[in-house]
């Protein structure tokens, strides 16, 4: 097996500090991809929980940005990986323009999107290190 080395030095593209958050997502979704791609279809529910995520958190409440459609309930696995890589071209659409003050904007996470409830506004630096957090918890799942 090949062994492939990832750093978390930003994206072309990005702010420095946003393009940390970045690629470290980038880094969870190579070790998702991997891991549901042998789980196989069995993984299609954790996939379904890490978009739906993403898009809440980073589309809807940073962004304020339609997410693109999931696949029916009942399609594959390699409609699902499809559906999570357009929810990170989405997520990076949104988060490429933001420069490093835009991390100290405060938003609102949807108390129905809030596995914390309806707590306080954040900033979109604590959205994206808990985004990060609780994505990594879900691929525990897989």
């Amino acid at each position: 097996m090949t062994q492939q080395i990832r750093s978390l030095l930003p994206p072309g593209g990005f702010s420095n500090l946003v393009g940390h958050y970045v690629a470290a997502l980038d880094v969870g979704s190579a070790y998702a991809r991997a891991s549901a791609t042998a789980a196989g279809d069995a993984a299609v529910p954790v996939l379904k929980e890490l978009g739906a995520l993403e898009s809440a958190w980073v589309h809807r409440a940073i962004g304020n940005v339609p997410t693109p459609d999931a696949p029916a309930d009942d399609a594959g696995l390699d409609a699902w990986l499809g559906w999570l890589d357009a929810v990170r071209t989405v997520s990076l659409m949104v988060l490429r323009p933001l420069q490093d003050r835009d991390l100290e904007r405060l938003i609102k996470i949807a108390a129905e999107d809030d596995p914390a409830g309806t707590g306080p506004a954040r900033t979109v630096k604590l959205v994206l290190a808990e985004l990060n957090y609780l994505l990594g918890s879900l691929r525990g799942k897989l």
